[in-house]
C-alpha cells in the first residue's frame, strides 16, 4: 500500500494532482472503485449513479476535515487520504457513467428518417458535427416540422454536445462581456469560444481534456485545467456550458480574485450540471438564474438555465 507525505496529501487536496495521474499511480484504488461501482452492473440509472456521487463525495470531504484538523499528521493522512483518492476515482468514473445515462434513450440505435436528418442538419450544423449559430426564428419555424424530436439530443450527446446556441443568445453573452477579458473552462470542442470570437469578443477556451474519448479537441483549446487557466490569464469574465455535476473545478473561480462576471450555461437540475455546492458557498457573488437567457438555449426545455454570477460591490 502507497505511503503519503504531507506535501503530497495537500497537493491531492488541492486537485493539483490531476484524476489521469491518480489512475496511473495507483491502480490498486482503481481496481477497489471499479468493485465497488460494479453492483451497477452497467445500469445507468440517473438516481443510482447520484447517490453514489453523493456517498464518494461526503466520504472525501469527512476525509478531508480529519486530515486539515490533523495538521497533516502522517498517520491521519496515510488513513484518510486514500479515501479521496478513491473518490476522485469514483466521481471521474460517475460523470461519465452520468453522461452515459443521459444519452440513454428507448430510440437507442435509431437514426433520423431522411426528412428530420436533412433539416437538423442544415438548421443546427455548418458540417458534420461542427455547430453554428441558429436563428432562433428559424428554428421555431423548422422544429415544429421535426418527426422525431426526442432523439437528437441523445444521438448527439455522444459526440459531446449537450445544447444548441441561438444567434440571439451568442448577441446577449456578448452584451455581458463587453470589451472584457473572459475565459472559458472546461470548453469542450470549443465552440461557445468560436461563436463569441467570431463575433469579436476576447475568449479563451481551455479544457483539461478529460474528455477525448468523446470529443475532438480543435488546436485553439488550450490543454488546461481551470484552476491553472484562471491563474494564468486572470480573466474578469468567466464561461461554463454544461458543466459536469458535483465537478472539482468550478469552486476555483470563485476563489480568483480578478473574476468579476461568471455565467453557467447548463441545466437546473444538480444532476445533471454544475457544482450547487460551490454555488450556494460564492458568498462574495450574488447569483441569478435568467430566464430570458435560459430560454434562448436550444432546443428548448424547462430544464434550460442560464446562471448570473457577479462579484458583490464591497
Amino acid at each position: 500500500m502507497a505511503k503519503f507525505t504531507g506535501d503530497t496529501a495537500k497537493k491531492i487536496l488541492a486537485n493539483e494532482i490531476n484524476v489521469q495521474t491518480l489512475l496511473h499511480q495507483h491502480p490498486e484504488y482503481q481496481e477497489e472503485v471499479l468493485r465497488e461501482l460494479s453492483i451497477m452492473k452497467g445500469s445507468y440509472d440517473l438516481k443510482r449513479i447520484q447517490a453514489m456521487m453523493n456517498k464518494y463525495t461526503s466520504s472525501a470531504k469527512l476525509a478531508g476535515n480529519l486530515i486539515y484538523k490533523s495538521g497533516f499528521n502522517e498517520k491521519t493522512v496515510n488513513t484518510f487520504l486514500p479515501n479521496i483518492i478513491k473518490a476522485r476515482m469514483a466521481l471521474h468514473l460517475l460523470e461519465h457513467a452520468s453522461i452515459a445515462a443521459s444519452a440513454q434513450s428507448p430510440t437507442k440505435n435509431v437514426r433520423f428518417n431522411l426528412w428530420d436528418g436533412m433539416v437538423l442538419q442544415r438548421l443546427l450544423f455548418s458540417k458534420g458535427f461542427e455547430r453554428k449559430p441558429v436563428s432562433l426564428g428559424l428554428f421555431n419555424f423548422c422544429w415544429k416540422f421535426v418527426l422525431n424530436k426526442k432523439i437528437l439530443m441523445p444521438l448527439v450527446n455522444q459526440k459531446g454536445i449537450y445544447c444548441f446556441y441561438s444567434k440571439a443568445l451568442i448577441r446577449e453573452l456578448i452584451r455581458l462581456i463587453g470589451d472584457k477579458k473572459c475565459l472559458e473552462i472546461a470548453a469542450g470542442d470549443g465552440t461557445l469560444t468560436r461563436f463569441l470570437n467570431d463575433a469579436h469578443a476576447r475568449c479563451k477556451a481551455t479544457d483539461d481534456y478529460s474528455w477525448e474519448h468523446y470529443i475532438t479537441y480543435p488546436d485553439f483549446v488550450e490543454q488546461a485545467d481551470a484552476k491553472a487557466a484562471l491563474f494564468k490569464y486572470t480573466p474578469e469574465v468567466v464561461l461554463c456550458s454544461w458543466p459536469v455535476p458535483q465537478n472539482t473545478y468550478e469552486k476555483h473561480v470563485f476563489k480568483t480574485s480578478s473574476v468579476k462576471l461568471y455565467i453557467v450555461i447548463g441545466t437546473r437540475n444538480p444532476a445533471f450540471t454544475g457544482d450547487f455546492g460551490a454555488y450556494n458557498e460564492a458568498e462574495q457573488f450574488t447569483m441569478e438564474l435568467n430566464e430570458r437567457l435560459s430560454s434562448l438555449i436550444l432546443p428548448p426545455s424547462n430544464e434550460n438555465a442560464v446562471y448570473i454570477f457577479r462579484r458583490k460591490e464591497h
